[in-house]
């Protein structure tokens, strides 16, 4: 299908009403809770499976963040195809894509198949999540930021329900395979809802919209400054930020002794944080969003460090864990839309791609980094390490970025250049 043809179907299509949308939404971000709630079942169980299969340290550490390189290729795809192919059309195709691998990762028979199927499910979640995210801050062009981060109570609330159902769902079967099996199935339902959404709620092209905000002083090229240090920045954060997601759990039952239930607690809690996204996208579209990022960054650092060298107790890290996920989340979604709001307006769909694969597909080896430092070091100083190194380079990135040069509310209207403008 043709660009032309697709643009014309969605003008066919007509805008959604307010309480359909509404309903669109909802549908949409049940299936997008599953996806969140999927890619934390594997951290989870994380120990039951690397005994069930004799896997090393090192090597349930490669699978557990694995995904993220399927995430990272998937996003590219994506943001390239999601102009040629339906939004609509890209999300069903994604939720099968991981719905499938997610049982066919129940079903390996070791390492290497079980790592293309870890792969090829985070290639099948990019594909939902970039169309979804564009889809939502296409139909609410104004408050992109805002709207992203309804999308990511979606993520937090998966993410949230995951480590705990699935080590519910262990405890009753004493089978890790069950919560495979049921995300799954859970999943594949859910490619039938997005069946029914309208795609006068999906394809909505945010160009069309008065309100968008003007791009006239936005660099016309792609690869500009803001660009690339937006992109820079979400890499860095990323590797500890995964890196912590995959190997938490391990290292609360390893090194503080904690048994599994609660150890899923604590991770529930750092997953909770994107619940809070809304509160980011609101700051965000208010305020210099370079300045936000910094200190959000900077709490992560802060939270990294006394989470692995100075809490002992199960209530100190669910705080601390709670707190590392919403300080994450924040940088997050602060930088999708200041990465798109750093291009002009028909490179968006593009941008989406590329900002979800650099969150992602550089940490596809950060769970193993982490594991080997923690073999070398110790899991206290392995991780302060490689964590508040790579956030402390984050910041200095940060400072160099120019919001006179943005488009939004969040614009800084100075002519003088600094590097902290």
């Amino acid at each position: 299908m043709t660009v032309a043809a697709n643009a014309g179907t969605r003008e066919a299509a007509g805008r959604a009403s307010g309480g359909a949308a509404a309903v669109f939404f909802v549908i949409c971000a049940a299936t997008y809770i599953v996806n969140a709630a999927d890619r934390m079942i594997f951290p989870t169980l994380l120990r039951p499976l690397d005994n069930a299969y004799g896997f090393s340290l090192e090597q349930g550490s490669f699978l557990a963040t694995i995904y993220l390189l399927g995430l990272g290729l998937g996003g590219i795809a994506t943001g390239y195809a999601i102009d040629r192919l339906s939004r609509k059309s890209s999300m069903i195709a994604g939720i099968i894509v991981y719905s499938t691998f997610t049982i066919l990762t129940a079903r390996s028979f070791g390492f290497f198949d079980m790592a293309a199927y870890r792969t090829m499910t985070g290639v099948g979640e990019a594909m939902q999540s970039v169309a979804l995210i564009i889809a939502v801050c296409a139909f609410y062009p104004a408050s992109r930021t805002f709207a992203n981060g309804i999308v990511q109570c979606a993520l937090g609330a998966g993410q949230f329900i995951g480590p705990r159902l699935g080590a519910a769902l262990f405890a009753a079967s004493g089978d890790w395979r069950m919560a495979f099996y049921g995300f799954g199935a859970l999943g594949l339902a859910g490619a039938v809802a997005v069946s029914f959404v309208a795609k006068g709620f999906t394809e909505q092209r945010a160009e069309a919209h008065a309100q968008l905000a003007s791009d006239m002083h936005v660099p016309s090229h792609l690869w500009n400054r803001n660009m690339i240090c937006v992109l820079l920045a979400i890499i860095f954060r990323s590797f500890p930020f995964f890196a912590f997601l995959g190997l938490y759990a391990s290292f609360l039952m390893t090194e503080l002794r904690y048994p599994l239930a609660t150890a899923a607690a604590a991770l529930s809690l750092f997953g909770l944080g994107p619940l809070f996204s809304p509160l980011a996208g609101y700051i965000a579209d208010r305020t210099n969003q370079k300045t936000f990022q910094i200190v959000c960054l900077a709490i992560m650092a802060v939270a990294t460090f006394l989470i692995f060298n100075v809490a002992e107790t199960p209530l100190a890290q669910d705080l601390l864990s709670l707190v590392e996920g919403i300080a994450g989340a924040f940088v997050y979604v602060n930088g999708y839309s200041l990465a798109q709001r750093s291009v002009k307006n028909a490179l968006i769909g593009r941008v989406s791609g590329f900002y979800y694969a650099a969150s992602t597909l550089p940490a596809a080896i950060s769970g193993f980094l982490l594991a080997k430092l923690a073999e070398i070091f110790g899991w206290r100083l392995g991780a302060t390490l490689m964590m508040l190194l790579l956030l402390a380079i984050a910041i200095v990135i940060s400072l160099f970025i120019d919001t006179s040069l943005v488009s939004g509310r969040s614009r800084r209207l100075m002519t003088r250049r600094r590097i902290w403008s």
